[in-house]
């Protein structure tokens, strides 16, 4: 499994919507192309918040999957999607 890893961010309230979670994703993303040389970056995301969601997927994620009351959220279950970046190994 050398070849993958998982990662996860948060962004205070205060910073969402500023482009802060973009730069964190490019700057962690950089690092897994250019420097771990990784072919599967993966991560979980609530089902319901669109917008990382938006940003995973115009970053090359995919979802592959739900994780059904994956999480608890406010005293409640809350479902996740499993999401995943793959590049194709270099030559």
């Amino acid at each position: 499994m050398r070849h993958s890893a998982g990662f996860g961010i948060m962004v205070h309230r205060d910073w969402q919507g500023r482009g802060v979670g973009r730069a964190l994703m490019e700057a962690a993303l950089d690092v897994a192309d250019n420097w771990l040389m990784l072919t599967r970056v993966e991560l979980t995301v609530f089902t319901d918040n669109a917008r990382a969601i938006g940003l995973y997927k115009s970053l090359g994620f995919e979802i592959e999957g739900t994780k059904r009351m994956g999480a608890i959220r406010n005293g409640e279950y809350a479902d996740e999607y499993y999401m995943a970046r793959l590049r194709p190994p270099r030559a």
